[in-house]
């Protein structure tokens, strides 16, 4: 055989392997292009969902401690600091001000966050959103105040972390878990 015709045949496979993985590596890089713009939105929505839930939950978990709830419910009675003669009127005000604290915007942001994702981080928000109506549920049974497990273990109860002190560790974990998440800890592959 000649060797001019044996180089065209040996030629030939290498031009097609040579030219199958050129068309790879430029099908992935227009992926990553394409991927790139997409990523970086998709993390920007993101990261404005999980604000604007923080936002609404710190929001919450500062209204409804029990110091600012008392305040309130002080000025509301017209009762200085000093208030021993009207201390269970003043402490049944504080709980339903602490009642009052609308939940709505966690709610409002939670959603988004469980739209947006990822699935751990949607968890999380759940757990805040959980938490901050249980933070309502125990102000509305009178269980809110720093007298809420003396009053709990009076009525036969098991003591009980308050659900406001559960909800301030929920919004920890979530902010951490967000951090994470946004600053590229699981980044999709």
């Amino acid at each position: 055989m000649d060797s001019s015709v044996l180089a065209a045949l040996i030629s030939v496979p290498v031009a097609l392997v040579a030219s199958a993985a050129a068309y790879a590596a430029g099908r992935a890089q227009a992926s990553g292009a394409y991927r790139g713009p997409v990523t970086a939105v998709r993390r920007q929505h993101q990261r404005e969902a999980y604000a604007a839930l923080l936002t609404a939950a710190n929001t919450y978990t500062e209204l409804t401690e029990w110091g600012v709830c008392l305040t309130e419910a002080r000025i509301h009675l017209g009762v200085d600091a000093v208030f021993e003669d009207r201390a269970e009127e003043v402490t049944r005000r504080a709980a339903r001000v602490r009642a009052d604290v609308p939940v709505e915007p966690v709610r409002a942001a939670t959603s988004v966050v469980l739209l947006e994702g990822p699935d751990h981080i949607a968890e999380l928000a759940r757990n805040i959103e959980v938490i901050a109506q249980q933070v309502r549920s125990d102000a509305r049974a009178g269980r809110g105040g720093p007298a809420g497990a003396l009053l709990a273990l009076s009525e036969g109860h098991d003591w009980q972390v308050p659900a406001r002190y559960n909800l301030i560790e929920a919004v920890e974990a979530f902010t951490a878990a967000a951090r994470g998440h946004l600053n590229g800890g699981d980044l999709p592959a």
